[in-house]
C-alpha cells in the first residue's frame, strides 16, 4: 500500500451533513496504534459554513482558493450534495463556475507518483455538480434517486446538447477513468457516501483498511448493485 493518500472534502453552505461528515468519519479511521493511511483536510470559500438543518456550523481547515493553488497534491476529491434547489443556484454561481474549474484541473491532474492513484468522488446530489462540469459525457453516473432525471439535464446542458450519460439507480457507480487516470466514483443517496468511500478505501488502500473502518464505525457494508436500474 502506498500512502498516506491525502483527501480533500470541499464544503458549502447548505450542504448536507452526511454527505461530507460520512466520508469524513470513514477516511479519518486509523489503527489503534499507528497512523491511518489517510488525511483529511476540509475546505470552503467562506467559514463558517451553516447546514442546511440550521443544527451545526463548521469551520473548514483552510480556504478554496489554498486548496486550489495546489489540488495536484491531493488523491481523493470529495464532493458532498445538498437540496436540488441550493445545487442548482450553486451551479449559476461564480462560486459554482470556480468550482467547476477546480474539478476539471483535478481530473486532467496525473496521479501522484508516491500514492499512484486520484479519485474524484461525488455524494447524493454532487455528482450533479461534477456533471455541470461536463466531466461525465458518455459515462455511467448515479445520485439521488430523485435527481435522476436533474442529472442527466444538467450533463446535457454541460455538453451543449446530447451528454451521452447512462443514468442508473444504485448505490454508487465506477465512472471509469479520465485521460490523466482519475478514477470518477459517484455515490447515490446521503448514506450511500459511506458505503462509496468502504469501496474507495478498499481500491487504493487495501481490504484490511477498509473492513478496518467499517468495524470501527459497525457499518454494514453494502454493494454497488444494492437499488433498482433506472
Amino acid at each position: 500500500m502506498s500512502g498516506p493518500f491525502k483527501v480533500a472534502v470541499y464544503l458549502y453552505t447548505n450542504a448536507d451533513i452526511l454527505d461530507f461528515s460520512g466520508p469524513v468519519e470513514v477516511y479519518s479511521t486509523r489503527p489503534f496504534d499507528g497512523v491511518g493511511p489517510f488525511t483529511v483536510t476540509t475546505f470552503a470559500h467562506h467559514t463558517p459554513i451553516k447546514t442546511d438543518s440550521g443544527a451545526l456550523e463548521y469551520n473548514p481547515n483552510t480556504t478554496f482558493a489554498e486548496i486550489e493553488s495546489k489540488i495536484e497534491d491531493y488523491d481523493i476529491l470529495v464532493i458532498p450534495g445538498a437540496a436540488f434547489d441550493v445545487i442548482m443556484n450553486m451551479i449559476k454561481s461564480e462560486e459554482g463556475k470556480q468550482l467547476s474549474a477546480l474539478l476539471n484541473k483535478f481530473a486532467a491532474s496525473k496521479p501522484r507518483e508516491e500514492t499512484g492513484k486520484r479519485v474524484l468522488q461525488s455524494v447524493c446530489s454532487g455528482s450533479i455538480l461534477v456533471a455541470a462540469s461536463g466531466l461525465l459525457a458518455n459515462r455511467t453516473a448515479t445520485t439521488h434517486h430523485l435527481g435522476l432525471d436533474m442529472l442527466k439535464q444538467v450533463a446535457d446542458e454541460a455538453a451543449g446538447g446530447q451528454s451521452n450519460i447512462n443514468v442508473v439507480r444504485k448505490r454508487w457507480v465506477d465512472a471509469g477513468t479520465t485521460d490523466a487516470g482519475v478514477r470518477i466514483v459517484l455515490a447515490g443517496g446521503v448514506s450511500s457516501g459511506i458505503d462509496t468511500s468502504l469501496w474507495v478505501v478498499e481500491q487504493v488502500a487495501g481490504k484490511q483498511a477498509a473492513d478496518w473502518a467499517a468495524e470501527i464505525a459497525e457499518f454494514e457494508r453494502r454493494d454497488a448493485a444494492w437499488g433498482v436500474e433506472a
